[in-house]
């Protein structure tokens, strides 16, 4: 006679079985963006972090789970955009990734611009230069302003004619080179080199200014200037005269400004848009590029009645540096290490946030995507007295604990289309790893038209030995760390140096 299982054994047997299977479908939680660190904020663990769309590596030991960073507070958390990764590599970096005084070192790189022929030229900010590279050929060409600039050099740009100015956040000032004449020789009678520019006094000094940075200039040669504390731009005319016919609109009609901290500038001259930066706001805004009047637009959030930003941001944090390529803004987002991507012949690209974004079909949307990671390390902490000791004692390189696309605190970008390739390569200030990043517009269009998985395979096969061991010998000797600086970005300040006239330095 056969047997059978009582209604109640049944209700055990399926009890036990959940129990036992439940724990490997049980989600692991995934690491948030990384944070920008507030002022004098105290911490005692190493930032080496693992982003949410990289694997964790299959360890448990206590030095992984030191070097692990805290969660970002509730508040910073936005909706995943982990569907839009564009899996692209860079196409060369350029630079040490360690900070130093060589000729191929950055201390540390800020501003990115490049002339008509097709030159990078890149701020290096503590060694108080210019360096000059060939991005096709991956070359470094020279250097210039070395003994002239004196405060925080932060952003650059080359006029129509190839003058190149350069701003300095501390005093305030622009600096203005320009290639030399036929036969000119330096002050010492020698005659110049074939990358060498020459110094012809600073301007803006009498303005007003109280912290000078973002700089743009455009076809007319019209020069524009952002003021990150009286959240305004300035323009001025090709002789560095103030514009009698620019209005820029600063504040809404309750007294409160339309930018809260800016830098990032750029403009999209066909249809008469200037975009710039606000920062604190995790947003850009629209103006008017003849008259500066507020358009009612902004990218990363949607735009409420008030013509406040409302929505769930595209953006992870503060918005650093601005460009425009082939109809596409593209904004470093240094919160998150992302190069976020909007395509401006999309007249829905404006006044959306993420959400509304993520309703669209993805091929279909303005919104395109991003690149980039956030570091495995962040060097950027300067509370992290012992992590920043070894850097400068070169126990630990930040270009090789972070590989090429992870970055640490990106700053400014700049893009350049070659006119006998037609390719167009872009430049992005990669500071707390001392190196500049340049990639190819082919093989960011290539991505946008690709279906891209959520993990890039090829970035994180790439990620050298020298990760682990930076994360657990910075771990280690984080347990002691005082208390820092307080600010982070690493550049050098002071009074102006007296200077030469001619600037030399070509390799």
């Amino acid at each position: 006679m056969k047997r059978f299982l009582s209604p109640f054994s049944v209700y055990s047997l399926s009890l036990l079985l959940i129990a036992l299977l439940l724990p490997s479908y049980i989600p692991q939680a995934n690491a948030f963006p990384l944070q920008k660190q507030k002022k004098g904020k105290k911490t005692a663990k190493a930032t080496a972090k693992t982003e949410s769309d990289v694997a964790p590596a299959a360890s448990d030991s206590s030095a992984d789970a030191k070097a692990a960073p805290d969660p970002a507070p509730a508040e910073t958390a936005k909706p995943s955009n982990a569907m839009w990764r564009l899996d692209v590599a860079p196409y060369a970096v350029l630079g040490s990734g360690r900070p130093g005084k060589a000729p191929i070192d950055f201390d540390k790189p800020d501003g990115v611009a490049f002339t008509k022929k097709g030159w990078l030229l890149a701020t290096d900010a503590k060694n108080h230069r210019v360096q000059i590279w060939d991005v096709k050929t991956r070359t470094r060409l020279g250097e210039f302003a070395h003994g002239v600039v004196g405060g925080e050099v932060v952003d650059i740009a080359v006029t129509p004619n190839d003058t190149v100015l350069v701003t300095d956040q501390i005093l305030n000032i622009a600096y203005v080179f320009e290639r030399p004449a036929p036969g000119a020789t330096t002050e010492k009678g020698k005659p110049f080199g074939p990358y060498d520019l020459e110094f012809k006094g600073t301007r803006f000094g009498e303005q007003g200014f109280e912290k000078l940075g973002g700089i743009a200039v455009d076809a007319r040669g019209r020069i524009y200037l952002v003021d990150a504390h009286l959240n305004e731009v300035r323009r001025f005319t090709p002789d560095f005269k103030s514009d009698p016919s620019w209005k820029f609109e600063r504040a809404r009609a309750n007294g409160t400004t339309y930018l809260n901290g800016c830098e990032g500038i750029a403009f999209d001259e066909a249809n008469g848009n200037l975009f710039v930066a606000s920062e604190k706001d995790s947003i850009v805004q629209v103006f008017d590029l003849e008259t500066g009047a507020y358009k009612k637009r902004l990218l990363g959030k949607s735009l409420g009645a008030d013509n406040t930003p409302s929505g769930s941001p595209v953006f992870g944090g503060s918005i650093e540096g601005l460009t425009i390529a082939h109809n596409h803004l593209l904004a470093v987002d240094e919160s998150t290490g992302q190069i976020q991507i909007f395509d401006l012949t999309r007249p829905d690209v404006f006044n959306a946030d993420l959400a509304a974004y993520a309703s669209r079909p993805r091929r279909n949307s303005a919104y395109r995507g991003f690149f980039g990671h956030s570091p495995l390390v962040n060097f950027e902490d300067k509370t992290n007295v012992d992590l920043q000791r070894q850097v400068k004692d070169g126990a630990i390189i930040p270009g090789q604990a972070n590989p090429p696309g992870y970055f640490c605190s990106p700053d400014a970008i700049a893009s350049y289309t070659d006119a006998a390739s037609g390719e167009t390569y872009i430049a992005i200030a990669d500071q707390c790893n001392y190196r500049i990043a340049v990639y190819r517009w082919s093989d960011i269009s290539r991505a946008m038209g690709a279906t891209t998985p959520s993990r890039p395979e090829a970035a994180a096969r790439a990620v050298p030995e020298a990760v682990s061991a930076a994360k657990d010998s910075a771990a280690d000797s984080s347990k002691d760390s005082g208390k820092g600086s307080g600010k982070g970005s690493g550049k050098g300040g002071g009074k102006k140096k007296k200077g030469k006239k001619q600037v030399t330095g070509a390799d």
